[in-house]
């Protein structure tokens, strides 16, 4: 058993029923369970057997809507009623697919206005793209290019929200290295801040997690590349106008083969997990990653297939927990490392 590299999606209304979304060989499909977790029934969300997680993403809004944006030859956004399990078209959007790519689209409505993230590449060359955003108020479309990202695209960004102001993170060239860079957007202004560099350590970087709590403190958590292994590394500060405070910073493996770190935030409580050699290893700090416990091992994670899942949720058991991502045995949909 151990790790399957896919990603699924496990969204939960606040009534408790819940969708668990995964890629099949033919499309997306999605399980959808009632409050006692009963599965009622199965269905084929998107007929595309070409669809990768690159390609596709949801998002759910505080009225228990459900939204899933997916390109092909158009960028399509679906919506699924909160009184509801069928999703219908709500936007559909061209674009140039002959002589541009599209990568991690990302939708989240807020007062039914739209904003949509992706990056856009040239069909011709990928080692440059950039990172676009298009909002959508009161019928009109705001176009805003964020930056240009100067390296081939592996990684997704990362969008937070302070009520309708989306900050997001993500990674860019310095001097060849990967690097993190943050920007926010002004509601006021319809206009991104010039990008702030977060990190500047001069290594290699992949796989970016990030969490903002309710002091606006800013937790990060990626895996760097150090004596020809990646280890997982944690830094926490608060994103000022310009600049980026790092509070603190700590490594919470050795080198290895370490990849997706996911930051969960309970209370007071941080946990830090990630996958290394097909297994599930987790940190955790009880002090605002001032200092974190040795890993240990999820012995789940040894006898079971599992995932990593992104995770929206509105059911009030699971507000206590500040999470985006979350990694999941594949059978039973049982998260893991919590």
């Amino acid at each position: 058993m151990g790790f399957l590299n896919e990603c699924c999606s496990i969204i939960r209304r606040s009534s408790k029923d819940m969708f668990y979304i995964y890629l099949d060989n033919d499309g997306l499909y999605y399980n959808y369970y009632d409050p006692d977790n009963r599965i009622l029934n199965r269905d084929r969300l998107v007929n595309d057997k070409n669809l990768d997680f690159t390609k596709y993403s949801f998002s759910l809004d505080k009225n228990d809507n459900i939204y899933c944006i997916y390109f092909d030859k158009y960028l399509e956004v679906l919506e699924c009623k909160s009184n509801s399990t069928v999703f219908t078209q709500k936007e559909c959007i061209t674009y140039n697919y002959k002589k541009f790519g599209l990568a991690f689209p990302h939708i989240k409505y807020i007062d039914n206005n739209a904003h949509i993230f992706y990056y856009v590449f040239s069909n011709n060359s990928s080692s440059t793209c950039a990172l676009f955003h298009h909002y959508k108020e009161n019928g009109y479309w705001v176009e805003n290019k964020i930056d240009f990202v100067n390296y081939l695209v592996l990684n997704d960004f990362t969008i937070l929200w302070n009520r309708s102001v989306p900050t997001v993170f993500y990674f860019n060239l310095v001097n060849g290295c990967e690097e993190i860079f943050a920007s926010r957007f002004n509601l006021g202004t319809f206009t991104w801040s010039s990008p702030i560099q977060v990190t500047n350590s001069s290594e290699n970087k992949i796989y970016l997690s990030v969490i903002r709590d309710s002091i606006n403190f800013y937790h990060l958590s990626f895996c760097e590349n150090i004596k020809n292994g990646y280890a997982v590394k944690y830094i926490n500060g608060y994103l000022n106008d310009n600049k980026f405070e790092v509070n603190s910073s700590s490594y919470l493996s050795k080198p290895s083969t370490c990849m997706y770190p996911s930051i969960v935030k309970n209370e007071n409580k941080l946990l830090v997990s990630w996958v290394d050699f097909n297994k599930l290893f987790t940190s955790s700090s009880e002090n605002l990653g001032e200092s974190w416990n040795e890993p240990y091992l999820d012995d789940d994670s040894i006898k079971d297939q599992f995932s990593r899942c992104s995770f929206y949720t509105n059911y009030k058991d699971d507000l206590t927990y500040n999470v985006s991502e979350v990694f999941s045995t594949i059978n039973d949909v049982g998260i893991l490392g919590i």
